[in-house]
């Protein structure tokens, strides 16, 4: 079956479905271009298409004429709402809209934008309108992480503290004192910490866009960057994930973030993935050398006392 696809109320024609994914691979077509098949009641975008596949990293697609229709079939008309909706307009993501849909529906609705559908989610995603949307998200996601981080450890204190008072046959009292002391310090660390992790994007989101800037891949302020940055912590909801989910939602951020600022400043995948990791790689490479310093003074201390 054949999809038509329009783009800016031009009509392309229309293709088979290996077509447009080689159209899509080629570049000759992005995911926020307008599809129509026979059977559909309206148009909507090509990310949206079940049987295609959004390549991984889109640039600018390649200028093509309109063409007559093909088929038989007439789509519907292309109202300008649905232009207005997909043709780069920026409207999202669905956090932006959360007074309409419900805080807990646009939650989780940019969850699942940002984490499963990141190529066509952030060429929409609004790049102003001030720090206030994606300031609370990233309060918001901060808070469940950290809450969930505290119930984890508190039920790991609970069971180290019950054991340790099995092994010592200590009295209740002090096995009491001791499985009650940790989460309160526990209680504590979270409360200094959310503030901090808080205002720790800001100070990430300005390193990035400084390093984006470096490589000459910015197109936009640094409100785009921080929006970009704040949003792709969706991620933080596979950190819930005992053991392995840290590790995935860290990957994930890199991964969405790389995609995020290479489509909102559209700019190559490499220069954003510049951006992104530099930093990581530039700390890691301090604390190496602080560890190297640390062991090869301690050495030498030691070489010293014996000598």
């Amino acid at each position: 079956m054949k999809i038509w696809i329009n783009r800016a109320g031009q009509n392309l024609g229309t293709f088979t479905v290996e077509e447009v994914q080689r159209g899509l691979n080629q570049g000759q077509y992005v995911p926020t271009d307008l599809g129509w098949q026979e059977g559909m009641e309206s148009w909507k975008p090509l990310a949206e298409f079940a049987g295609l596949q959004m390549p991984l990293h889109q640039g600018q697609p390649a200028p093509l004429a309109p063409i007559s229709p093909s088929s038989p079939e007439v789509p519907p008309p292309l109202a300008e709402a649905t232009l207005a909706t997909f043709d780069g307009a920026e409207d999202g993501p669905a956090w932006e809209k959360r007074k309409e849909l419900g805080l807990i529906k646009g939650l989780t609705q940019t969850w699942k934008e940002v984490l499963f559908n990141p190529n066509a989610s952030f060429p929409r995603m609004k790049t102003s309108g001030g720090f206030a949307s994606p300031f609370l998200f990233n309060v918001t996601m901060v808070v469940i992480y950290a809450f969930f981080s505290l119930i984890y450890q508190l039920l790991l204190s609970g069971v180290f503290a019950a054991v340790a008072g099995s092994a010592h046959h200590t009295s209740s009292s002090m096995t009491g004192l001791s499985a009650g002391l940790p989460p309160l310090l526990n209680v504590g660390a979270m409360v200094v910490l959310i503030p901090l992790l808080v205002g720790f994007t800001f100070v990430t989101a300005g390193i990035t866009h400084l390093c984006l800037a470096l490589f000459k891949g910015t197109s936009k302020s640094y409100e785009a960057t921080y929006r970009v940055i704040c949003y792709s912590y969706s991620t933080l909801i596979f950190a819930l994930v005992p053991c392995a989910g840290g590790l995935v939602s860290s990957i994930w951020w890199v991964v969405s973030t790389i995609i995020g600022l290479s489509k909102v400043h559209k700019t190559e995948g490499w220069r954003a993935a510049v951006a992104v990791l530099l930093p990581v790689f530039v700390c890691m490479g301090f604390f190496i050398a602080i560890y190297i310093a640390i062991i090869a003074a301690v050495v030498a201390s030691v070489h010293h006392a014996n000598a």
